[in-house]
């Protein structure tokens, strides 16, 4: 089994150095980066199999267009993205929200409040991983069953 690439993109510092630290010390290979930009290139250096993001960064919608074009991209669209933030909003109020500003749909696969609870993301990223391998795993035929 290879080791699963994780990209967390966030402007606070701290957290991204947390989440590093706990991920890492979880088996996950981290990449880091603290705006879209950063994000971008680390994704062509070494495409992740998960992106932890932040909804506002550099300026207040970053996070949102950034996940929205990854998810229009045809290499990653398939790239599974967690949300984070510290907006504070019900669930159902900030996906409709959010969707009516950007004009699509909730790039994201889920989403977590800040302050984020690493067990909890963590407990998120192996199950969002655990899918997506699922899903690129071939079918056995009748005579291998």
């Amino acid at each position: 089994m290879t080791t699963k690439k994780i990209l967390v993109v966030d402007d606070d510092r701290d957290l991204v150095a947390s989440m590093e630290a706990f991920l890492g010390a979880r088996g996950f290979e981290v990449a880091t980066a603290h705006n879209g930009r950063e994000a971008y290139a680390r994704i062509v250096e070494s495409r992740p199999d998960l992106i932890v993001l932040d909804v506002m960064m550099d300026y207040d919608e970053e996070g949102m267009v950034f996940a929205s074009a990854l998810k229009t991209d045809g290499p990653t669209r398939d790239i599974p993205i967690i949300m984070v933030s510290g907006f504070n909003v019900q669930k159902e109020t900030r996906e409709r929200v959010i969707a009516s500003l950007m004009g699509q749909d909730w790039p994201a696969e889920t989403f977590f409040q800040k302050p984020v609870r690493l067990a909890d993301l963590a407990a998120r990223i192996d199950l969002l991983l655990e899918r997506e391998e699922e899903r690129h795993t071939p079918w056995p035929l009748a005579e291998e069953a």
